[in-house]
C-alpha cells in the first residue's frame, strides 16, 4: 500500500444505505417517544415533570442528532456521486 486511502463505491454506497436505515429507526424511536408523551399529558406531581422533562430533554438532542446525521448523509450521497462520476469517467 502507498498510503492511500481506498473506498470501493459499493461500500460508499451500503454506508448510504446503513445510514438511511439508521435515519428511519431514529425518526420511528422519536415519534414513539413524542406518543409516549402525549400518553401522559394529564399526568400530575413532581414524578410525572420530571419525567415529562427528561423526555424533552431527550426529544431535543434526540432532533439535533437526526439533523446532524441528516447533513452527513447528504455529504456521503454528494460524495457517492462524485466518485460514482470519476469512476465512469476513468
Amino acid at each position: 500500500m502507498s498510503g492511500r486511502i481506498l473506498v470501493e463505491l459499493h461500500d460508499l454506497i451500503q454506508a448510504e444505505k446503513d445510514l438511511t436505515h439508521l435515519m428511519n429507526l431514529l425518526k420511528a424511536n422519536k415519534a414513539h417517544v413524542q406518543s409516549i408523551g402525549d400518553s401522559i399529558g394529564d399526568w400530575r406531581g413532581q414524578a410525572a415533570e420530571e419525567l415529562r422533562s427528561k423526555m424533552a430533554h431527550f426529544l431535543t438532542v434526540l432532533t439535533r442528532r437526526i439533523t446532524e446525521f441528516e447533513h452527513q448523509q447528504m455529504d456521503l450521497a454528494k460524495y457517492t456521486y462524485r466518485m460514482e462520476r470519476a469512476d465512469l469517467e476513468r
